[in-house]
């Protein structure tokens, strides 16, 4: 019996005229498949997914099920309820994907191509994929991506209709932050006296971190916080308010001197001879919505170089300079971060390619975002929270039209995105999705949903992926005005795989929803069914100017 007990990112198989590739991340799993056109069955309806989780250790079989959806033939004798086996409404697409993988567990996948007619199906080739799921740390490199949303079916099912602050235990906080407020709360508790933390942080609203941060000094850490000021918004007043009712406002540095806004979140970790040894960083603020209600990513790194270069730019702002002007004094913001990235370009900074820092006089977040998009091969998944940029969208549109590009903003940046859906190209806005298909479908939208994570993933399936990932939204302000930070991560399947899965976890929630909405808007009955005829394909083999799923065919299966 073969089970995977090693972790892939992209798993490959074969079998007859089938092959496929499974992306493998920590929580989610998207498998794609394919066959040739003139290979397929005349009589094929679908693809259905059984599914075997193992205990990696003992080889025990923990469950064996088919994975399940929500079409089903118009004339099916319906005994299955809301969720429908892929045996018997079999998955009519050459993709789907599992988001309740968990790296405790091992698993088989054995997707079938089902023959016959509605009602007297039969199994065609199996293509087999056994996967064991990525630790959340690797390597000294953790990854945590919070769910991020209770506007869910799978919240509704779990939770019904409570907050979550009235669901006992904390079990629907945990559920959605998933490991990621977690991992801070661990990152700050790890640090012993006479050790070291420096904090940069946008939004500190989140008692339990202010609490956490107050234990560590009282144990002997020395801590410092420098926090977002800028006189007269909502959220300098929140950060001092916390400061104080944490009783730590006297270890805090108020960062007035900003362009804009003090957007950093990130904590250097330091030694007890004050050497950096471990950063925790990435989209998230200290908040209740950036925990629980947003989506976002931690990233936790034990890589001292990585820590080092953290602690200079900390120390830059921790004395509160200001932005600078052209041809200013070296004593400015601006120069003292260009001065840093002189040594960031001569120095190793294994696991990442590069660190960029802001502000400085360039787009240079801007810039790498629009290299990596020329140089894409196969596909680029952006989650640009408050919209793109006019000379990524021009990249965008400049690129191979072959090309995927699937991207994420919040409903702010909707006018923004008008353009970037067509054929290949496809960005949507997060949409609750009330009812459908007769019954309530999304739980309430408790607290401020947005799409928080900023990150750009290049070509996940390829031999040199790239994650572009961190604090800046992609935008000129993120470079020549905010504090910022963000990391370029090149060639690293694992990193690579572990975003793309979850960036397509929430892209196909929301883009579901959207097509829902749009059907809405026609007046096509929101019950769609299966196609009863094995004509359902042919789309996914047309090559035209409308349609996507060709090319979706083809890179979800790892093959072009």
């Amino acid at each position: 019996m073969a089970i995977s007990t090693q972790y892939k990112p992209i798993v490959r198989a074969t079998c007859g005229d089938l092959r496929g590739a499974m992306m493998v991340g920590t929580n989610s799993a998207i498998i794609g498949w394919n066959i040739d056109k003139d290979k397929r069955p005349k009589d094929l309806m679908g693809f259905a997914i059984r599914r075997t989780e193992y205990d990696p250790e003992t080889r025990e079989v923990l469950r064996i099920g088919w994975l399940n959806g929500q079409k089903r033939f118009a004339n099916a004798d319906d005994t299955y309820g809301r969720d429908v086996r892929s045996d018997q409404a079999p998955f009519q697409r050459f993709r789907w994907s599992d988001y309740t993988i968990k790296a405790t567990s091992s698993y088989r996948y054995d997707v079938y191509g089902m023959l016959g007619k509605p009602g007297d199906l039969e199994r065609g080739d199996c293509l087999t994929f056994n996967v064991r799921p990525s630790d959340y740390v690797d390597d000294g490199v953790g990854i945590y991506v919070n769910r991020g949303v209770t506007a869910a079916m799978a919240y509704l099912d779990r939770f019904k209709g409570y907050h979550p602050k009235d669901v006992p235990d904390g079990s629907a906080f945990r559920w959605l932050e998933r490991g990621l407020k977690t991992s801070l709360l661990d990152f700050i508790a790890n640090a012993k006296s006479p050790e070291t933390l420096h904090v940069c942080i946008y939004e500190f609203f989140d008692e339990d971190v202010a609490n956490a941060l107050k234990a560590a000094k009282n144990r002997g850490v020395t801590v410092h916080i420098v926090y977002h000021a800028k006189a007269g918004d909502n959220a300098t007043q929140e950060n001092e308010d916390m400061l104080r009712h944490a009783g730590i406002k006297g270890i805090a540095t108020a960062r007035t001197n900003t362009g804009n806004i003090s957007h950093n979140k990130f904590i250097v970790h330091l030694d007890q001879n004050r050497t950096p040894k471990r950063l925790w960083t990435a989209s998230a603020n200290f908040s209740t919505n950036a925990f629980y209600f947003q989506t976002n990513v931690a990233l936790v790194f034990d890589h001292p170089d990585l820590a080092d270069v953290y602690e200079a730019y900390y120390q830059i702002l921790a004395n509160n300079p200001k932005r600078g002007r052209k041809k200013a004094a070296k004593t400015f913001l601006q120069d003292q971060i260009n001065t840093l990235h002189t040594l960031i370009d001569t120095t190793v900074l294994a696991p990442v390619d590069t660190v960029m820092f802001s502000p400085i006089r360039k787009t240079h977040v801007v810039d790498a975002a629009i290299d990596l998009i020329k140089k894409a091969k196969s596909a680029i998944f952006l989650s640009s929270p408050f919209g793109v940029g006019k000379q990524i969208v021009k990249a965008i549109e400049a690129n191979d039209v072959d090309i995927i590009e699937y991207g994420l903003a919040n409903s702010t940046a909707k006018k923004k995105i008008e353009g970037l859906r067509k054929r290949n190209t496809q960005f949507y806005t997060p949409t609750r999705l009330k009812t459908y298909m007769g019954r309530k479908w999304d739980a309430k939208a408790f607290g401020a949903h947005k799409i928080h994570a900023k990150t750009l993933v290049i070509d996940p399936w390829g031999d040199d992926p790239a994650v572009l990932i961190g604090s800046a939204n992609f935008s000129e302000g993120s470079c020549t005005k905010n504090d910022e930070n963000m990391l370029l991560v090149r060639g690293d399947k694992r990193f690579a795989a572990i975003i793309a899965s979850e960036f397509l976890r929430m892209f196909d929630h929301y883009k579901s929803r959207y097509w829902i909405e749009e059907l809405e808007k026609r007046k096509i009955p929101e019950t769609l069914y299966l196609d009863n005829k094995p004509k359902w394909s042919d789309i996914y083999f047309r090559k035209t100017n409308k349609s996507r799923k060709f090319r979706d065919r083809e890179v979800f299966s790892g093959e072009k």
